[in-house]
């Protein structure tokens, strides 16, 4: 593929999009003073580029019984961290994987009813892996 720049549009695009990716063509094209057609086009570019990743869901958790939500950082054996991937992507309570440098390089975003279950659950299942040098903190409340 050949090099490309994003342009005002693509932004402003993306922009629209991340605070609400709900929106229909007609909507963004609405916003941005575009037709329905050029919006559609640069969305789809955007996609193919691998810029545009998909749409989630920003759900409360409280609502629907889960109660805790926590971020846990620790690190994993070097030799267990494929068979940790392919373990997380299967857990529904794990709502993000980050991997990043620093001390504690992984980082789940988890949910549970109650915060001593998620708890007992990072201390029983993640040892399996290899896992150490944990942090467990709870989220008292997120901003967007």
């Amino acid at each position: 593929m050949r090099s490309f720049k994003l342009d005002k549009l693509d932004y402003d695009i993306l922009d629209i999009i991340e605070k609400d990716c709900t929106m229909t063509y007609n909507e963004i094209a609405r916003k941005t003073g575009k037709n329905l057609w050029t919006v559609r086009d640069r969305m789809n570019l955007l996609k193919q580029r691998g810029i545009l990743k998909g749409c989630n869901a920003n759900i409360d958790y409280s609502k629907i019984g889960l109660g805790c939500k926590a971020v846990i950082n620790f690190n994993v054996a070097a030799d267990r961290i494929d068979e940790f991937v392919a373990f997380i992507k299967k857990e529904k309570r794990i709502k993000k994987l980050i991997i990043t440098t620093g001390a504690r390089r992984f980082t789940i975003h988890i949910v549970g009813e109650e915060c001593s279950e998620v708890r007992n659950y990072a201390r029983t299942l993640l040892p399996e892996f290899g896992i150490y040098d944990v942090d467990f903190e709870v989220i008292l409340d997120e901003i967007p």
